[in-house]
Order: structure tokens, then C-alpha cells, then sequence
């Protein structure tokens, strides 16, 4: 460690010299020995110490407290007082300066390492101190602005919900030859853009999901194989070999590019120096609940089809003990700041309702299988009501609708109502589980919000086990599905609405619930 730098200011010269001599054997830098303050001073303008031996009795009109006092406030240094006598005015004055300590003429080098080491010590920890405070002001203030994006966002979520409802209303009734279609049309855009706004705004907020799109993965990586190929070292080869026509899927297309690049950074720093070849490859699988238990997150996913982005290299491989370390943040097998890393691109990938599949052998190369839900025709939403395009399904039974806010409660009951449903509304926890206790041979499925005052959808639906076990529940939340059912087990639930959901949406959800 580099030796901390001290100023000495003593108007005695011998006395200087001798402090100076004793600093300087206990392994110390002494920068400058001055007689007077302004001369100090002036010296400080240009140049930088770790800590200042001040005589409180100096030569000149400044003394050694008023010197300690501009030095605190232009510079920040701290300062060490000395004195051959100190009377209660002079401890008073001083003691408004801030000085980290006092050292009696004549002092033993002993006692001069203390003190010093305890100035240099204190003035650290104030230093440490002063920019935790700061990070912490910054947090709370970055805090207070997450917590009122999260509000305002569950509060412009509902809002959404009766106006896509009403204008989803509103574009049925209308015949097709309506002048008033388009404008309708166009204003269910702008609500859709604006239920985009507020994902957003729940992503800031520490919640929701990121913005996403349809994507056609191979098209996405052809796209791609420019920048990929100007990643490589002349030693590595990129080949390609991409499935066509394959189900679309919902993805960031800037995180996706993310998660692309850094597996294609760990495959070239697993081959090394060496010469390799590194496969991108797309295809589909149908993966069922046996086959997803055994991946990481699968518990979490759903059984059907998954298109996937498959990575292999010919590089190291890894055995078995160094795949299960992969994915922690704080395992790492090459130096830090490089790539973005499989734990991030894991959290990428989960936050797409998707998993990464490892497959490796020591000298065999590694493959990295990305696997993203396919969209199915039968859950495609559009947002874009057309003329006479309601479900031509229809319903039976009750649904116990459960949602504090009472625009939703009126929307989504009119929907379920417009399929063939009875709808029994509760406007809070427990007002849920009284009319579901009442009503339980009556109830075929049951809407339930998860945010609620007083007993949230978690408890509300540990309250329906009790009396109906089988009871299927979708949860409704503005959060993202990955958010919103983190806290529940496999086979909580019967399915996920995210509010504000469309009439399409609704239906083909509550109709794989009860089909399932």
C-alpha cells in the first residue's frame, strides 16, 4: 500500500524537523514542511495530501484553527491539531473544525503513529460513510420513483381494461359498414400502445415484463450472421443451419440479440486459440412435463411446443460438476468483465417464459439450447377486434370473479356474461372465500386478482383449497406471469391472465382451464 502523504505545518523549525524525521522512519511521506497557513494553503491548491499536522500557534494573521477551518471546507482534508498548551477557548474553537485529534508538545514517536493512524483511520471511515449515505439517498429516491411507476401503473392498467373492453364492446355492435369502425379501431391501437407504456413502466418498477414482440427466430438470427461473423477469430468457423416456417415466439429483440452474442462469446473463449467450428442451429420440440422437470425452470413451465436456439462449440467441454456451477453468478471459468455471462442469459431467457439446456463433455464441446414457448395458434391474441369476431365458443357453469377494482369487476363481468357464464363478483379476499364456501358446487372456474387489500390472491386461493380442492384458478395482475406466480407450487393454477387482457385472450384461456 502506498504510504499516506502528510503535511506538516509547525511554526517552530526544529520542532518541524523533528516531527518530519520521526514521520518519515515510521514509513510515512512527508510532502512539505510550512510556517505559516497562507503558504500552506497556496500549496494545497496545486497538490493532493492524505492528512495535515497543524500547530495551532502560527506565524502570520491566520492561526492553526482558522486554517483547519478553510482547509475542511475547500479541500476536505483532515487535520491533526498540535500544541504545547490548549486553554477551554482554544478546545472550544477547535472542536467547531472538525479536527481528528490533538497531540501534546513533546509526544514519542509512539503516540505519534497512534494519532496519525487513527486520523488517517477516522477520516476513511467518514469518507466511506459519506458515499454510502449518498448511494443511499440515490436508492430511496430511485425507490420512491419505482414504488409510484409500480402504483401508477396498476392504476393505468385498469383503466385500460374498460376502455379495451368497451371499444371491444362497442366493435361488435357496429355493422361492418360503419364510419365509425375506424375510429374505433384506431383508438383500440392507441389503448393497446399505451397497456405496452405501462409494462414498461412495471418493468422500471422492479415488476412486469419487458417489451416483446412476434419474432421469427431463424429470420432474427440470419439477421444476425454479419455481426456474429465479426466476432470470430480467423481459427473459428460459423456455420448455420436454421429450420424454416417455424411457429413465431414473443421476445425482446434487443435482449434476444443479448443472449446470442454472449453464447457465441463463451463458445469461441472455449476453444480457445485453437482451431473450431461453432453450429447456430433452429428447430422445435414438444416438450412435455417429464421432459421440462429435468431442465432448470421447468417446473415453472408449461408442457407444448418450444422453438429453440441451439449453440455448439467444439471447444474444452465441462464436466458434470462445472455445468452445475454454470449458472451460479459467482462461478466464473475465465476472467471477470468479459461476455455477459449464463446466469444473466439465464435470467434473459426466464424472463421470456423460457429455459437454457446444457449439454457437455470434457473434450467434446459444449451445446447451449435456448428454448422459448411457441406461439399456438388457438392463444394467439389479437388485439385488433374485427366486425363480428366473437368467440364463437360459449360457456356453462358459474365464475366467481374476484378483483378489488370495480371497473374490472364491471368489464370482465360483462365478458363472461357475453359467452354463456353466470358471474358471481367479490370485491375483495374475503368476500371471495365467503361466496366460494356458499357457492362451490356452482363455481367451474374462478378469475382471481393476485394484489388485493388484506388477503392477497395467494391466501384466497389457500382458502379455496380447503373447501374445493380441484377449483380451477386463473390469476389475473398487471405483473408478468413469471412475476406474478413466482410464490405459487406446479399445479396451483389453471392458467395466467395479464391484465389489461382482450375478449380473445380471456376466452381461450378460461377454455383451455376447463378443457384441461
Amino acid at each position: 500500500m502506498e504510504a499516506a502523504k502528510i503535511m506538516i505545518v509547525e511554526d517552530e523549525g526544529l520542532v518541524g524537523l523533528d516531527i518530519q524525521n520521526n514521520l518519515k522512519d515510521l514509513g510515512y511521506n512527508v510532502t512539505s514542511v510550512f510556517a505559516e497557513a497562507d503558504r500552506a494553503l497556496a500549496y494545497l491548491d496545486g497538490e493532493t495530501v492524505d492528512l495535515i499536522l497543524m500547530d495551532i500557534n502560527l506565524r502570520g494573521e491566520m492561526d492553526g484553527i482558522d486554517a483547519a477551518a478553510e482547509i475542511k471546507e475547500r479541500f476536505g482534508i483532515p487535520v491533526l491539531f498540535l500544541t504545547a498548551f490548549a486553554n477551554s477557548e482554544v478546545i472550544q474553537r477547535a472542536s467547531h473544525v472538525g479536527a481528528y485529534g490533538y497531540l501534546l508538545k513533546p509526544f514519542k514517536a509512539r503516540e505519534l503513529e497512534a494519532m496519525v493512524e487513527v486520523a488517517l483511520c477516522k477520516h476513511r471511515a467518514d469518507a466511506d460513510r459519506t458515499v454510502l449515505e449518498k448511494r443511499l439517498q440515490r436508492a430511496e429516491k430511485y425507490e420512491s420513483l419505482r414504488v409510484m411507476a409500480g402504483g401508477v401503473a396498476h392504476q393505468f392498467n385498469n383503466s385500460l381494461h374498460a376502455v379495451l373492453g368497451n371499444l371491444s364492446f362497442a366493435l361488435e355492435e357496429l355493422p361492418r359498414e360503419s364510419p365509425a369502425r375506424f375510429s374505433l379501431i384506431e383508438a383500440e391501437k392507441s389503448a393497446w400502445k399505451a397497456a405496452e407504456l405501462s409494462k414498461q413502466m412495471l418493468a422500471f418498477s422492479g415488476h412486469g415484463f419487458v417489451k416483446t414482440t412476434e419474432l421469427d427466430i431463424t429470420a432474427f438470427v440470419g439477421q444476425l450472421k454479419h455481426l456474429l461473423r465479426a466476432l470470430l477469430p480467423s481459427s473459428v468457423i460459423l456455420e448455420f443451419d436454421l429450420a424454416h416456417r417455424l411457429p413465431l415466439i414473443h421476445a425482446d429483440p434487443g435482449q434476444l440479440k443479448q443472449i446470442v452474442i454472449a453464447l457465441i462469446i463463451n463458445a469461441i473463449e472455449a476453444i480457445g486459440e485453437k482451431s473450431g467450428i461453432i453450429t447456430v442451429r433452429t428447430s422445435l420440440m414438444e416438450c412435455d412435463r417429464d421432459y421440462l422437470m429435468l431442465l432448470r425452470l421447468g417446473k415453472f413451465l408449461e408442457e407444448g411446443t418450444y422453438v429453440f436456439l441451439e449453440i455448439t462449440d467444439t471447444g474444452s467441454g465441462m464436466d458434470s460438476d462445472t455445468i452445475q456451477k454454470v449458472f451460479d453468478p459467482f462461478f466464473s471459468t475465465k476472467f471477470t468483465g468479459r461476455g455477459l455471462g449464463l446466469p444473466s442469459s439465464l435470467g434473459l431467457v426466464q424472463a421470456h417464459n423460457g429455459t437454457i439446456r446444457i449439454s457437455s463433455e470434457p473434450g467434446l464441446g459444449t451445446s447451449v439450447k435456448v428454448m422459448l414457448p411457441a406461439i399456438e395458434d388457438e392463444h394467439l391474441d389479437d388485439p385488433i377486434r374485427r366486425a363480428g369476431d366473437a368467440p364463437s365458443w360459449k360457456g356453462n357453469g358459474t365464475i366467481l370473479l374476484v378483483d378489488n377494482e370495480e371497473v374490472v369487476r364491471s368489464i370482465s363481468g360483462t365478458m363472461l356474461e357475453r359467452i354463456g357464464f353466470k358471474v358471481l363478483k367479490a370485491v375483495n379476499g374475503i368476500d371471495a372465500v365467503n361466496k366460494f364456501s356458499r357457492n362451490s358446487e356452482d363455481i367451474v372456474c374462478v378469475l382471481l386478482d393476485l394484489t388485493m387489500p388484506g388477503m392477497g390472491g395467494k391466501e384466497v386461493l389457500r382458502e379455496f383449497r380447503k373447501v374445493q380442492p380441484g377449483v380451477k384458478v386463473i390469476l389475473c395482475s398487471g405483473y408478468s406471469e413469471e412475476e406474478a406466480t413466482l410464490s405459487f407450487q406446479q399445479g396451483d393454477l389453471a392458467g395466467f391472465l395479464q391484465k389489461p387482457y382482450g375478449f380473445d385472450s380471456m376466452v381461450n384461456r378460461i377454455k383451455k382451464a376447463l378443457d384441461h
